[in-house]
């Protein structure tokens, strides 16, 4: 077998380990794990209930969480987000202005929520007068699992706009679902980051 052949040879399998590693360092970069995750349109509402696994320690989640200025690093459709009012140390008012888009058919949609916020806990409930949205309530518990963190996290949604029954709906359940686990992959990447040492 000639040198320049065995060199390609070795240049074949350099190429493809440079690509093993890097496709390695790829999957663990995303740790997010998925123990279950369910979108619906029911009765005229949106629902979302996610239970996932994050790669980082349950303090630097939920201080990602309660940092609502920085939501539009977490979810792209957040274009604005701000703290209108504490009544409490543990309750505010939480203004968030979103594009939402099914298919071609996008609005700019604001909401004011209520949130109640608990050590790992927040419970943000929509203030319809306020808001673009009939009702809506988001429910998002963390535990502790080991060095890691699972989330359970359930949000509900009835807007006041129209969406198209026959394409727009079963493109937007999809979309708030893609667009939650993407949320979350956002908080364990910047959790993770911050917590590194």
């Amino acid at each position: 077998m000639s040198v320049a052949r065995i060199q390609r040879r070795d240049g074949r399998w350099r190429a493809l380990g440079i690509c093993g590693v890097l496709l390695t360092s790829i999957s663990t970069s995303v740790a997010l794990e998925i123990e279950h995750a369910d979108s619906i349109y029911e009765s005229h509402e949106y629902r979302v209930d996610l239970t996932i696994v994050l790669d980082a320690p349950i303090g630097r989640v939920a201080e990602v969480l309660r940092d609502y200025a920085r939501y539009p690093s977490l979810d792209p459709s957040i274009l604005e987000a701000k703290v209108l009012s504490r009544s409490a140390d543990d309750s505010l008012m939480l203004y968030t202005k979103l594009r939402a888009c099914s298919g071609l058919f996008c609005r700019t949609v604001s909401r004011v929520e209520r949130v109640q916020e608990g050590r790992f806990e927040l419970l943000a409930e929509v203030i319809p007068e306020l808001s673009d949205v009939e009702r809506g309530r988001t429910h998002t518990i963390l535990q502790t699992l080991d060095s890691r963190t699972r989330v359970r996290y359930r949000t509900t949604v009835v807007p006041k706009f129209w969406v198209p029954s026959f394409i727009g709906r079963p493109l937007m359940v999809r979309k708030l679902r893609e667009a939650s686990l993407d949320m979350f992959r956002h908080v364990e990447s910047q959790a993770r980051s911050v917590a590194a040492p």
